[in-house]
């Protein structure tokens, strides 16, 4: 499809917080960058959904999106559907009341950030975060190279899943990206808590990023549930 060049998503601005480098995470200058048609709409769609989410967790209005929108790709696997316009890399948001989130914060901000990971995934097969690779550690990339759904062998989707399970459900799970015997248990025991079916089905793996979406939201809203399982870092 034709690419459109885009004012706003879901009626908010998009800054580019990259230039100069200490501004990511803060603030930047106004971008309206260039996107495959299709792709905006998804994304269009995603965000619509994403920043009632946030608000529905007490955490505002979303004001500003961070962004950048490099030339080339941040790793291989980005690359291409950076060149076709066909990918967006989510640095963070900027909030009302002064509040902010970046990509970089998962290890204070594990709810919002599995929050609006979920929101992605809904619409995004690719989405790659924290965790993923040294590259993604300070954004979010996502891309429509593949349609949403569960991959039991996909890192990205094993990450979120591990780290869902680990500290929205307090399943005290090694977070690896790797789908072993002690994550597929503890997918199991999840499922069966949430009477959910097996993943690799669309409307179960749907039904489980709903199920994340409702716990972080209702963490974040009432602070006498937000305290952390003891920290684990990835390896």
């Amino acid at each position: 499809m034709p690419a459109i060049r885009l004012q706003t998503l879901s009626g908010v601005p998009i800054l580019n917080d990259r230039e100069p480098a200490s501004n990511y995470g803060q603030d930047g200058y106004r971008i309206r960058p260039y996107l495959d048609q299709a792709f905006a709409q998804r994304i269009e769609r995603a965000f619509s959904f994403m920043f009632q989410g946030i608000a529905a967790a007490g955490l505002g209005q979303v004001t500003a999106i961070l962004a950048h929108m490099p030339d080339g790709g941040d790793t291989n696997s980005e690359s291409s559907y950076k060149s076709q316009l066909r990918a967006f890399s989510l640095d963070g948001l900027l909030l009302s009341q002064g509040r902010k989130w970046n990509a970089f914060s998962f290890p204070e901000k594990k709810f919002e950030y599995l929050l609006i990971e979920a929101h992605l995934r809904l619409h995004f097969g690719t989405v790659l975060g924290y965790g993923y690779d040294f590259a993604t550690q300070d954004h979010l990339y996502f891309d429509d190279g593949e349609e949403p759904g569960f991959q039991p062998y996909s890192k990205s989707r094993v990450l979120f899943l591990q780290n869902a399970a680990r500290y929205l459900f307090d399943r005290m799970i090694k977070v690896d990206g790797i789908y072993g015997p002690e994550t597929q248990l503890a997918e199991r025991r999840l499922r069966t808590e949430l009477q959910i079916g097996k993943l690799t089905d669309l409307d179960n793996w749907t039904a489980l990023l709903s199920a994340i979406i409702e716990e972080a939201q209702d963490r974040l809203a009432d602070p006498s549930l937000q305290a952390l399982t003891t920290e684990f870092v990835p390896t």
